[in-house]
């Protein structure tokens, strides 16, 4: 968001975070002080497979820890007069020092008075889970989980109607700080997130 405000962004994890990647290591370790150097070097090349095997299938849970520390949320912390939340290239900022909100979704971005706001909500979607029997029917499932998986965290969001022709309503995207979009805790985590911005849209426009 272009702003002369900077507000912290939480440090992200590192892949090493991943129980998966240090089993992926350890597995030529255990094999030298069990087996010897010689057999190191004659499982090269399937230690190499099932490393990257191991640490292929961890990736998609290492993005989601990376987005669960990709929020920035600013509640006013310092009584400044700002509220701020950024998450994927949306973002929204209250300046109650000039009474106005700035939205940014992408590669749009706009600033209006407070009193430019018309409504605001929140959408969480949640197409369930799928369950597969056997080793193909598991991983159609899984693909299929994880494409609405991300169509769900793609149409969810905090939408605001505002007094403009051209852009009448904003999305800022939200995802869980702890587990994933689509496992209870973190739909209740997102969901929770939300409704502490609703608060804080139903405080600062009824003082207006």
């Amino acid at each position: 968001m272009t702003t002369e405000l900077t507000f912290k962004e939480p440090a992200k994890p590192t892949i090493f975070v991943m129980k998966r990647t240090w089993i992926a290591l350890a597995i030529p370790v255990v094999i030298f002080f069990t087996l010897g150097s010689e057999a190191v070097s004659q499982s090269f090349v399937a230690w190499l497979l099932a490393g990257a095997f191991i640490i292929f299938t961890a990736i998609p849970k290492y993005l989601d820890k990376r987005k669960n520390h990709a929020t920035i949320d600013y509640f006013n912390d310092n009584n400044d007069g700002y509220y701020y939340h950024e998450f994927d290239k949306t973002s929204l900022l209250i300046d109650l020092n000039k009474n106005t909100i700035k939205l940014k979704e992408k590669n749009k971005e706009q600033t209006y008075p407070l009193s430019d706001i018309k409504t605001w909500r929140y959408d969480l979607k949640n197409s369930g889970k799928m369950i597969g029997i056997g080793i193909t029917n598991g991983i159609v499932a899984k693909s299929q989980n994880d494409s609405n998986r991300l169509k769900d965290a793609k149409n969810s969001g905090f939408f605001i109607s505002v007094k403009d022709i051209q852009s009448p309503e904003w999305q800022v995207r939200f995802f869980p700080k702890k587990g994933r979009f689509s496992d209870e805790a973190g739909f209740r985590d997102t969901e929770l997130q939300m409704k502490q911005w609703m608060q804080v849209f139903e405080q600062v426009l009824n003082q207006k």
